[in-house]
């Protein structure tokens, strides 16, 4: 039984662990060195990204021995070999598994070696969301080589969608492995879990709601009203129009501007001036520039991505703080915080490229508009782009403005 074996017996499955593992990134380092000689330099940057994250414990306990299970290196190295080999998968294939793969690979080296707790349902949309960003940031660098180098890596838009689909299921399929098999590894045999658990008092400082920038409750709620009735004018002509995209957003969008009094009436959660904004703005800009802005304006869409993924990444962040609060099946460092909201903002930007495909596709079975479109290839990289530049915000800054919320939001949820 592993609970009963002595630290020899550990050191020596460890070992074993270590020696197989090392074996299969020696098999990536040959696959990164033939695909380099063959002048497939995009894939064997990838590879060497791969290795760079298997060996993330190496580096960090400076032990050659320090390596995740072997078993959670299959799908990346079978991805990467078969590439230059050519005759196991073919790429696009290879690709979704050693992305999906990669993803497996970073939520096992936190499980195994750091002080991260994940209930099972959290393991698994941690792993999906990991290849989700990941395939987007994989999409994303191929199209700049594409611009930059003149390659041709990505045909369509209509074949990145299905891609980034595929790696999504792919991601599904590593979420229920690490959570069926991963997380029963027997974790001490491997000697490097950190044992302080759970820090005790630790918390983000936050703003108060109040910090004497606020508007007073009756001008707030005058801004918004002002929004709602821009949104009552777009949605008249929506219907003088009948305009199926823009009726459906306006009305979306009016719903939307009074989430930040539901939230504080309802459930008790602080709003002040800047929060509301926040909420209310990114979905204002997107209601009107259904009338035309996002084809006259050429950055109004990847402005509207920014804000957006920002406020998704604001949302993320509020509910994942508040289980890792109150919930004591989930602990994530703040450290790993900032990696979170930047996968968690990445994953939505590919869920959102996702629906606008899907909307699009059902609209032209079916002979009439779509309520979301995608316009081009470079549109949506570029949209990709900014989403992540939505998270880096938040993921720097918000924390300073969304912890007050998150932890109401915890007492009302946890406490009640």
């Amino acid at each position: 039984m592993p609970g009963a074996e002595t630290t020899d017996g550990n050191s020596t499955q460890r070992n074993r662990n270590a020696l197989l593992a090392w074996v299969l990134v020696a098999s990536m380092a040959i696959a990164i060195l033939t695909s380099a000689l063959r002048g497939d330099y995009l894939w064997a940057g990838f590879g060497v990204t791969s290795i760079l994250v298997a060996l993330i414990p190496t580096f960090a306990f400076r032990r050659p021995t320090a390596m995740v299970p072997w078993e959670s290196l299959l799908a990346v190295s079978l991805g990467l070999i078969s590439v230059p080999l050519g005759s196991l998968l073919p790429r696009s294939l290879a690709t979704f598994v050693a992305v999906a793969g990669l993803a497996l690979v970073l939520a096992v080296e936190l499980d195994t070696f750091t002080a991260v707790e994940l209930s099972p349902f959290f393991a698994v949309l941690f792993v999906v969301v990991a290849t989700m960003a990941s395939a987007g940031v994989w999409a994303v660098v191929q199209w700049v080589a594409d611009s930059t180098l003149g390659t041709q890596n990505l045909r369509s838009l209509n074949d990145v969608m299905w891609s980034l689909l595929a790696a999504t299921g792919a991601g599904v399929i590593a979420g229920v492995v690490f959570a069926a098999y991963f997380r029963r590894v027997d974790t001490a045999r491997f000697g490097f879990r950190p044992r302080d658990g759970r820090k005790q008092g630790e918390e983000t400082t936050a703003v108060g709601a109040t910090d004497g920038r606020n508007l007073s409750e009756t001008r707030q709620r005058r801004i918004v009203r002002g929004f709602q009735l821009v949104l009552i004018g777009v949605l008249l002509f929506g219907l003088f129009e009948l305009n199926v995209g823009i009726i459906v957003n306006t009305v979306v969008a009016l719903a939307l501007t009074e989430v930040p009094a539901v939230l504080e009436r309802n459930y008790g959660l602080p709003m002040d001036t800047r929060l509301t904004l926040w909420i209310v703005v990114p979905v204002f800009l997107h209601a009107i520039g259904t009338v035309g802005l996002y084809q006259s304006i050429g950055l109004w869409d990847q402005l509207t991505h920014a804000l957006s993924s920002s406020l998704v990444a604001a949302a993320g962040y509020t509910v994942v703080r508040a289980l890792d609060v109150h919930a004591d099946s989930i602990y994530l460092p703040a450290e790993f915080m900032f990696v979170f909201i930047l996968l968690f903002t990445l994953a939505f930007g590919v869920l959102w490229e996702l629906l606008e495909f899907g909307l699009d596709g059902v609209a032209s079975m079916t002979g009439t508009e779509s309520v979301l479109a995608q316009y081009s290839l470079d549109n949506t990289m570029f949209d990709l782009v900014f989403d992540t530049v939505g998270g880096v915000i938040v993921a720097v800054w918000g924390a300073r403005y969304l912890s007050n919320v998150s932890d109401a939001l915890a007492s009302e949820t946890f406490d009640s």
